[in-house]
C-alpha cells in the first residue's frame, strides 16, 4: 500500500500572526517531519508574514487559489467584491479557501487547523490511520446542543442533492480536522453536478454554511465505505472556545484539564487572550 502524504492547512490573517508564529513553532516541534505545512494568507500580509516561512512552512496567497472574479477591495477589510454575485463576507470567503487549496496541493491528506491552535506533544497523523483509512471527526448525541447545526446541515444537504434531515444528531465542526484531497475534488464535481453552476458560484450567496459539515455529509451520505475515512469521536484538542480573555491563573487551569489524547490546544482568537501569557504557561517562555 502506498504511503499517505500529509500537509497542514493554516488561513490565516494579519490580526492573528502572533497566534500563527505559536502554531508554526509547535509544528517545527512536535509533528513529525514528512508533514509540511501550509499558511494561507491575503496577498497584502504577504510582508507581515513571510519572516515565518521556512523550508518546511510555506505561504499560499488567496489570491492565487480563489476565482479571479473575487477580488479584494483596498479599504474593505468585511467583505470581498465578487463580479458575479452580490459581494461576498469575509467568513464565506474564508471557507471557500479552505475548499480551494486541494486544487492547489498535491498532498493526499490535509489536516485543516486555525492560527489559534497550537501543538503541545509529538504527533504523527499516521498513527491515526487504520487499514489506510483516516479518521473523520464526528460527534454524535449532538441534537439541538449546537445552535446552527440543524441549518449547516439543511445547507450542505441542499448543495449535494440529498433529502433534508431535521433534529440532527451529528457534528463534524472541530480542530485539526482531517479531509482527503480526492474527495474534495469529487465533493466540488457532485456540488457542480447538482447545482449545475461552478461550486464557488453556488457557496459564495450562502448566508449559512459550514465547510466541515458539508464535507462530513459528502463523506457519510454520499461516499460511504468508499470515503477512505473512520469515524473518529475522540476531541484530541484541549479547547477554550469563550470570547472571554484567560489571565495566567485561567491559563493554568485550563492546562490542568490536558488528558493523554491531547496533542494540541485551541485558546479562541476571539478570547483575546495574550499570546505572552499562553507561551508562559503552554510554552514555558
Amino acid at each position: 500500500m502506498t504511503q499517505l502524504s500529509y500537509a497542514i492547512v493554516t488561513p490565516s490573517f494579519r490580526t492573528d500572526a502572533d497566534r500563527c508564529a505559536l502554531l508554526i513553532e509547535s509544528v517545527e516541534r512536535y509533528v513529525a517531519p514528512h508533514v509540511r505545512h501550509y499558511v494561507v494568507i491575503d496577498r497584502r500580509d504577504l510582508p507581515l508574514f513571510r519572516p515565518l516561512a521556512s523550508p518546511r512552512t510555506e505561504l499560499l496567497i488567496v489570491e492565487d487559489i480563489v476565482p479571479r472574479w473575487l477580488v479584494r477591495v483596498p479599504g474593505i477589510r468585511r467583505f470581498w467584491l465578487s463580479l458575479r454575485t452580490r459581494p461576498v463576507k469575509n467568513w464565506i470567503l474564508q471557507q471557500l479557501v479552505k475548499m480551494s487549496v486541494p486544487f492547489a496541493l498535491r498532498a493526499d491528506v490535509l489536516l485543516y487547523s486555525d492560527s489559534d491552535v497550537f501543538f503541545i506533544k509529538p504527533f504523527d497523523p499516521r498513527t491515526l490511520e487504520r487499514d489506510g483509512k483516516v479518521p473523520l471527526y464526528r460527534e454524535t448525541g449532538q441534537r439541538g446542543l449546537i445552535a446552527f447545526n440543524d441549518s449547516w446541515q439543511a445547507v450542505g444537504s441542499r448543495l449535494l442533492g440529498l433529502p433534508v434531515e431535521t433534529g440532527c444528531d451529528t457534528n463534524y465542526v472541530g480542530n485539526v480536522i482531517t479531509w482527503r484531497r480526492e474527495n474534495v475534488l469529487a465533493m466540488c464535481e457532485h456540488i457542480e453536478r447538482t447545482t449545475r453552476v461552478k461550486w464557488q458560484r453556488a457557496i459564495v450567496p450562502l448566508g449559512v454554511f459550514s465547510e466541515y459539515i458539508l464535507y462530513g455529509l459528502f463523506e457519510d451520505r454520499v461516499l460511504g465505505e468508499r470515503s477512505g475515512h473512520w469515524h473518529d469521536s475522540v476531541t484530541r484538542t484541549l479547547c477554550h472556545w469563550q470570547p472571554v480573555p484567560l489571565d495566567v491563573a485561567g491559563l493554568e487551569k485550563l492546562k490542568q484539564g490536558e488528558r493523554p489524547e491531547h496533542y494540541s490546544v485551541m485558546i479562541s482568537a476571539k478570547s483575546k487572550t495574550p499570546v505572552a501569557d499562553i507561551r508562559r504557561v503552554f510554552v514555558g517562555g
